[in-house]
């Protein structure tokens, strides 16, 4: 791959979305990646796979959050104003949970406030992979259709060859039959006609 240097942030410069999910790009060069794209557009697509699953557990947690909050206030009052003994190893049990959950979505907030930057490297790697095979695909196209023309060129002189021979061989044809007429007349020229150009 040839090092290209981009400007300082080139993607929201040019708004340039995510690549794996432009229809342009996939039309492009989802059946004529490289070897080194497609690694490149596996790792875009591992960091947006992780993205979204810990946005699917920062919710469920949060939603979790909430009915164990609520649980625990429950549980308070069976405990406080029921003198419910039986209720305090609930009462442990919630809020061990709550305690889990407080521990793990700060780890998750982090983690996703950190993606879109990492995501963002890799659309830009991606970018330049593609910048790459774009170059090798237009050479390639470019080679193809050379060598189409080329051929082109070959048989629309093969064809021009052939018109010329074709009405040379007519207007012969034309030029005989005109002599023949004049020779014999037309009531021959059947009779010749049926004799000699009968089909075998």
């Amino acid at each position: 791959m040839k090092n290209i240097k981009f400007e300082d942030n080139i993607i929201k410069k040019n708004k340039i979305p995510i690549l794996i999910y432009n229809p342009e790009w996939m039309q492009l060069f989802v059946n004529f990646n490289s070897k080194s794209l497609k690694k490149a557009v596996t790792a875009l697509e591992e960091l947006l796979s992780q993205e979204k699953s810990y946005e699917a557990e920062q919710k469920e947690l949060e939603r979790r959050k909430k009915v164990l909050m609520n649980k625990i206030l429950y549980i308070s009052k069976e405990i406080n104003e029921d003198n419910n003994a039986e209720a305090i190893p609930k009462m442990q049990e919630t809020q061990k949970e709550l305690l889990q959950i407080n521990e793990r979505l700060p780890i998750l907030i982090e983690e996703l406030e950190i993606l879109p930057g990492k995501i963002n490297d890799q659309n830009t790697v991606v970018l330049k992979e593609t910048i790459n095979r774009a170059y090798e695909l237009i050479k390639y196209n470019k080679d193809e259709a050379e060598k189409c023309q080329e051929e082109v060129n070959r048989i629309r002189q093969r064809l021009g060859d052939l018109i010329k021979n074709k009405v040379e061989a007519e207007e012969r044809v034309n030029k005989l039959y005109s002599f023949v007429h004049g020779m014999v007349g037309a009531n021959e020229m059947e009779k010749l006609d049926s004799s000699y150009l009968k089909k075998t």
